[in-house]
């Protein structure tokens, strides 16, 4: 009798967890899914309505200013008033920029669209992750999380690939038809957020309006103050920032690219996101099987991050030949997809529960300040020379998130030598 009761309070937890893992994944599964069937689609089917290479790229570029003015207040909101409120508020709004998109023919209404779509994406930016992990720790769930992000990137991915290959047929037919499609997603990822994703204190937060403004403002002074004050994960987030500047505009111009040098139907590029998403996959599947010690990860990054940039511009050397830019953008992909979880997993673990929304905001801010400069500049360079100059700079561009990497590496070991000489 004394073995099981000694064991029965410990059972509970173990059961807990795995239900919020399950819980955890699914969330992202359908919320993936509901994104992806634009991947692909979207810069075809701006040029279908008219617009340049600069102006597809300023619609993105849009997006992102939007949600660096927005992503700090709506993670504060999150914070303070609830994930799952965040969360199903910025569907609604998705919902809406989708709608619009696809009966905008003009260039000022896609922008108009964009900015809506970029506060629904800030009200969703964190929601899930800061969910998720603050209910599986309060649930016992100790040591790293790669292995966890990993699984969570996997899962993503396959959710943006069966969207994929939907869209890519259906803009065969239609190419404004997968914004329905998106809109439909959204509101599903809403209703299964009403089921799943639930408060795991006592009382659920209690939404008091007027004492809303003041809550979001101490919330962000105090993210903000934590961010710059936090050196991992500014340098964290500035590394962010280096390589979204750097990567945001491959994925406006690659769809273009191949369907322009395949010319078989915008069907071929589902097939080709497929490709390109199994090697994130196959990436993010390595970096499970690899030992978890912190301390290697700036070196991995880095290495990773070298090989990230090198191959981008040997895919602009090589534009003639389809096929090995094709194969060059796979390993690109393979390389980019070990970095995800790497990244993701160190910047959870520097956050405490209390500011987690907010400082995924704080770094999701830099990304898209740096993906907002990005666009722009290499728009024009599009426009003037060609993607293939394009692939080259962004290869070139990569490069700058590297001194980030090296300071905490070097903190790193500054604090560990520390460490032992205090012992």
């Amino acid at each position: 009798m004394t073995p099981e009761k000694r064991f029965e309070p410990q059972d509970p937890p173990k059961f807990t967890v795995r239900r919020i893992m399950r819980r955890y994944y699914t969330m992202w599964w359908v919320y993936s899914f509901a994104n992806g069937f634009l991947y692909g689609v979207y810069p075809l089917f701006l040029r279908s309505r008219g617009l340049n290479q600069f102006q597809i790229n300023s619609v993105l570029a849009t997006f992102f200013v939007v949600i660096f003015l927005t992503d700090v207040p709506t993670g504060a909101f999150a914070d303070a008033l609830g994930r799952r409120r965040s969360f199903v508020i910025g569907c609604a709004h998705r919902v809406a920029a989708f709608l619009l998109y696809f009966s905008a023919h003009h260039y000022a209404v896609f922008l108009i669209a964009e900015m809506i779509d970029g506060v629904g994406t800030t009200f969703c930016n964190g929601a899930i992750d800061a969910w998720g992990v603050d209910a599986l720790d309060k649930a016992g769930f100790n040591g790293l999380k790669d292995r966890l992000f990993s699984r969570i990137s996997q899962l993503t991915s396959m959710g943006f690939m069966a969207a994929s290959l939907i869209g890519g047929y259906v803009a065969d037919v239609n190419i404004a038809w997968p914004w329905l499609l998106g809109a439909a997603g959204f509101f599903v990822s809403a209703m299964v957020a009403t089921s799943l994703m639930r408060d795991h204190s006592a009382h659920g937060p209690r939404v008091e309006i007027e004492k809303i403004p003041g809550q979001v403002t101490e919330r962000v002074v105090g993210g903000l103050r934590s961010g710059f004050g936090n050196r991992p994960v500014m340098l964290l987030s500035l590394a962010t920032a280096a390589t979204t500047a750097a990567l945001a505009p491959y994925w406006l111009q690659w769809p273009q690219y191949f369907n322009d040098t395949y010319g078989v139907g915008i069907w071929i590029i589902g097939w080709v996101y497929c490709l390109f998403t199994s090697a994130r996959i196959a990436g993010a599947e390595a970096v499970m099987h690899l030992s978890m010690d912190e301390g290697k990860r700036a070196t991995r990054l880095m290495v990773l991050l070298i090989f990230v940039g090198v191959l981008l511009f040997m895919a602009g050397t090589e534009s003639h030949r389809p096929n090995i830019v094709l194969a060059l953008l796979f390993m690109m992909n393979l390389c980019s997809g070990a970095m995800q979880p790497l990244t993701q997993s160190w910047l959870n673990e520097q956050i405490s529960a209390g500011e987690r929304a907010t400082l995924l905001s704080f770094n999701t801010t830099f990304a898209t300040m740096g993906g907002s400069m990005g666009l722009l500049g290499e728009g024009a360079v599009t426009d003037k020379f060609g993607i293939p100059a394009a692939w080259q700079m962004s290869g070139v561009l990569t490069f700058a998130a590297m001194p980030c990497y090296w300071m905490l590496r070097t903190w790193r070991a500054a604090g560990a030598v520390m460490t032992e000489a205090s012992s």
